[in-house]
C-alpha cells in the first residue's frame, strides 16, 4: 500500500498528510506484520522440531522412553559399573489371547507408568519392545539392585488383569564388569531373564 501511494504520488499531487502519515503508517504496519509472521513461523518450526525430537525417544504406546533412548543413555553414561535390568511380563501372549490386544495394551501402559514413576534420580526406564522393558541403575551395589528388582515384582502384583489375576514379571539382573561393553551386559541380563522364566517366573535372577 505504501508503494502504491508512492506510485500515485508520481502521477498526481497528493495532500502532504498522505505522504507523511498514510505511507509511513503502511510501511510500519507492513514491517510489524512481517516480523510477527516470521516470529510465528519460527515458533511453529521449533514446535515441530521439538515434537519430532520427542518422538525419537518416546514410545508411542506407553509414553515412556524407548529402546533408542535407553541404549544411547547407557552408552553415554559416565558411571561405571552399572546394573542393567531386563524386565518381561509373564504369559503376556496368553493375556492378549484371552482378553484381547486392547486389554494387553492397557496392561502395558499401566505397568510402564508405575515403573517409570519408580525409577527416580539417575535410574532410567524404557520399553525395549513388545512386553519387554529395560532398567539402567548407576550403582555398584548388587544388594540394592536386587531389592529394587523385588520392589518391581511386587509393584506388578498391584495390577489386576480384568479382575481375574494379578500381573507378574520376570527380571534378569546384570552388573557391568570392568570395561565390559553395554551389549555384553545386556546379553548377560537376557540370559538371567531366561533363567528366571525357566525357574518358574515371577522372580528375578542375577547373571553370573
Amino acid at each position: 500500500m505504501g508503494n502504491t501511494a508512492d506510485l500515485i504520488d508520481e502521477i498526481v499531487i497528493q495532500p502532504y498528510w498522505v505522504s507523511i502519515y498514510f505511507e509511513d503508517s503502511c510501511r510500519t504496519s507492513g514491517m510489524l506484520l512481517t516480523s510477527y509472521g516470521l516470529f510465528k513461523t519460527m515458533r511453529f518450526i521449533q514446535s515441530i522440531n521439538n515434537r519430532l525430537a520427542r518422538e525419537l525417544i518416546i514410545d508411542d504406546l506407553t509414553k515412556v522412553h524407548n529402546r533408542r533412548y535407553f541404549y544411547q543413555h547407557a552408552k553415554d553414561a559416565q558411571h561405571s559399573p552399572y546394573v542393567i535390568l531386563i524386565i518381561d511380563i509373564d504369559h503376556f501372549k496368553a493375556i492378549n489371547d484371552e482378553f484381547g490386544h486392547d486389554v494387553g495394551d492397557v496392561m502395558l501402559k499401566e505397568l510402564a507408568t508405575k515403573y517409570d514413576n519408580a525409577f527416580t534420580h539417575q535410574n532410567k526406564f524404557a520399553r525395549l519392545g513388545g512386553e519387554e522393558f529395560g532398567g539402567y541403575l548407576p550403582t555398584n551395589n548388587m544388594t540394592q539392585a536386587c531389592d529394587f528388582s523385588q520392589q518391581l515384582i511386587d509393584l506388578a502384583h498391584t495390577i489386576n488383569v480384568q479382575n481375574s489375576r494379578h500381573l507378574t514379571v520376570s527380571i534378569g539382573v546384570a552388573m557391568q564388569t570392568p570395561n565390559e561393553p553395554l551389549d555384553k551386559v545386556v546379553k548377560r541380563a537376557d540370559q538371567a531373564l531366561y533363567l528366571a522364566k525357566k525357574s518358574g517366573r515371577d522372580r528375578f535372577e542375577i547373571a553370573p
